[in-house]
């Protein structure tokens, strides 16, 4: 091939100007904003976890359930090379996405709106029927945990209760038409409540049953949202073979609880101490379980609060309640 003929073929796959934006900027988002654009990965949670929410289309609110549960679900990743492609087109329109809370800092469990709103930059127009996801900080990433629609107003709001504190943001995608947006984070402060009163059930009559009973307040540990969960069914009769929500059993109360955060435990108590992990009693930590009886025989169990305390459903007759571990012969167990 001689000189000529080389130049022919360059002309022929010389890439146009646009073609060599796209082309670099897939090169860069390969890289360095792929990393950034991975943190906001979708997750479709499991049976009982908070569902894919899509808003009314009288109002665009959504209502969730609470975050900072489980992680269970699968994971889809976002899409880098249409990234690539929406960033390289010239003619996309920027967009703006904002994300504020109704409160700055709120009680454990308590409601809390978040207001999402999608506009062009430069006129202020709405960006309407568009989706938004809703992401939280999970460690060092984000994960998806809602997506909504905005209105004819450019605005969705979700309603949500919060166990700890919690950082989140919103996404907008972006279309062929309109650039993606990424809102700046909001955190909503969560703090624990002022213990109160005395306990009631089988510790009453302890003249120490006040400085020993534990704060149940919800934590950044699985083992502390276990207990604050427990503790909001205090007071719900025991009927044997009941799971709840209104009645418990000791083995349906504590597969209640687990299963709010994601976790499946069987249905008895031998089950469940068949199917944890056997913990040292002093080893345990909140949100341990308690067995009772024998390994081959378990006829009790309940919920490890700390500081030797337990909350428990336990027996016809009793409602749930925070009680002392009344012996010192039981078994430890733990789901992770």
């Amino acid at each position: 091939m001689d000189r000529s003929d080389h130049e022919s073929l360059y002309r022929r796959v010389r890439l146009s100007p646009q073609s060599r934006r796209v082309a670099t900027i897939a090169a860069v988002t390969t890289g360095t904003l792929a990393a950034s654009t991975a943190g906001f990965a979708a997750t479709m949670p499991g049976p009982s976890g908070n569902a894919s929410l899509e808003p009314t289309a009288a109002t665009g609110t959504t209502t969730a359930s609470v975050i900072g549960g489980g992680s269970h679900g699968t994971t889809l990743a976002a899409s880098t090379a249409g990234l690539a492609g929406k960033i390289g087109n010239p003619d996309p329109t920027l967009t703006s996405v904002s994300i504020v809370p109704d409160q700055a800092t709120v009680a454990p469990d308590a409601p809390v709106v978040f207001t999402v709103r999608a506009t062009l930059v430069g006129t202020g127009q709405p960006v309407a029927g568009q989706r938004v996801r809703i992401a939280v900080a999970n460690g060092p990433q984000w994960t998806t945990t809602a997506q909504l629609q905005t209105d004819g107003r450019g605005i969705a709001k979700i309603t949500t209760r919060l166990l700890s504190t919690t950082t989140l943001t919103a996404v907008f995608d972006g279309t062929n038409a309109l650039r993606p947006s990424l809102a700046s984070a909001t955190t909503v402060t969560v703090r624990s409540p002022v213990a109160s009163g005395s306990v009631s059930g089988s510790v009453s009559g302890s003249s120490s049953a006040s400085s020993a009973t534990p704060k149940v307040i919800p934590g950044s540990s699985i083992g502390q949202k276990i207990v604050y969960l427990a503790s909001l069914q205090k007071g719900k009769p025991y009927i044997y073979g009941a799971a709840g929500p209104n009645a418990f059993d000791c083995s349906g109360y504590s597969q209640y609880v687990f299963k709010q955060l994601g976790r499946y435990l069987p249905r008895t108590a031998q089950q469940q101490f068949d199917a944890s992990i056997r913990i040292p009693k002093a080893a345990k930590q909140p949100g341990d379980l308690i067995f009772f009886g024998s390994p081959d025989n378990i006829t009790h169990m309940g919920i490890y609060a700390g500081n030797g305390y337990m909350w428990a459903a336990p027996q016809t007759g009793r409602t749930i309640n925070l009680q002392p571990i009344y012996t010192s012969t039981y078994w430890v167990g733990r789901f992770l």
